[in-house]
């Protein structure tokens, strides 16, 4: 699961889904920032600006995480700052729409989706046109059991939990659930339910 830090209070309020694949969790200070880091291993900041000082602690002691910063205004000497130690500097108002497209980016960099065909055995996933293929065979899907494909696809042999699935489909029905799983297996994916941690994971064969 990629997993993300965020430092920045105006993003816990958003009602997009952006978040909505990721594991994610908040810091409100600079203390509570410098123990999250140690206590997981995260795989990118959103921070204000405000953590600047807090990050080059942090990557004295090799933290090499990809960092998104926010600042307030536009600053030059803060944007050169940024960029030596981060990966993106956004200025606020914080337009929701580029931010995820900054997300997409750095999740596609670390699990190395620079295409948009993500193939599992038989099965192509077309990400773009939100497409399933059984080798040449187009499959039918109803909208929550792509959203399904969609998650499992992008994150084969990823342990994903089951209130994450609820997020992503704006359901919490236990039978529904299931019955979607059901489906994916019948056609041919491998989606295994871990009781122990109440998690699902597609896995590669």
């Amino acid at each position: 699961m990629f997993k993300i830090l965020v430092g920045e209070e105006t993003l816990k309020h958003t009602t997009n889904n952006i978040f909505a694949y990721y594991e994610v969790d908040f810091v409100n200070s600079y203390d509570e920032f410098i123990d999250a880091s140690y206590e997981k291993d995260y795989d990118l900041y959103i921070l204000n600006f405000y953590y600047y000082s807090a990050l080059e602690e942090l990557q004295k002691s090799d933290d090499k995480t990809d960092v998104i910063f926010i600042d307030e205004f536009y600053n030059i000497n803060n944007f050169k700052k940024a960029l030596r130690i981060g990966d993106n500097y956004v200025i606020k108002p914080i337009y929701i729409e580029e931010l995820e497209i900054r997300v997409n980016y750095h999740y596609r960099k670390l699990f190395n989706h620079s295409n948009n065909i993500i193939i599992y055995n038989k099965f192509y996933f077309h990400v773009d046109t939100q497409q399933l293929f059984n080798g040449t065979q187009k499959v039918k899907l109803s909208p929550n059991e792509l959203k399904l494909v969609e998650l499992f696809f992008t994150r084969i042999n990823k342990v994903i939990s089951k209130d994450i699935i609820y997020e992503v489909l704006q359901s919490n029905s236990d039978g529904s659930l299931r019955v979607y799983i059901s489906k994916l297996n019948k056609l041919g994916l491998h989606v295994e339910y871990d009781r122990s941690i109440i998690s699902y994971t597609l896995k590669s064969s």
